[in-house]
């Protein structure tokens, strides 16, 4: 693919690229946070030791 081609691709897609990322951007305004959805899905102990045990190692 020449530079132009290559030029002209990345022209193309960048703006459908920017309405995806906009469509997303509103979308969650009314999720409750991943906490409270976790603990729903989950019940809330395996949640907590889930969150401390994906922090504790995140620390490391």
């Amino acid at each position: 693919m020449s530079a132009a081609a290559s030029t002209k691709a990345a022209a193309a897609g960048s703006p459908r690229l920017l309405a995806d990322v906009k469509a997303l951007d509103g979308r969650d305004e009314e999720r409750e946070p991943a906490l409270n959805r976790l603990e729903h899905a989950l019940g809330r102990d395996l949640a907590d030791r889930l969150v401390a045990a994906l922090s504790a190692q995140s620390k490391k």
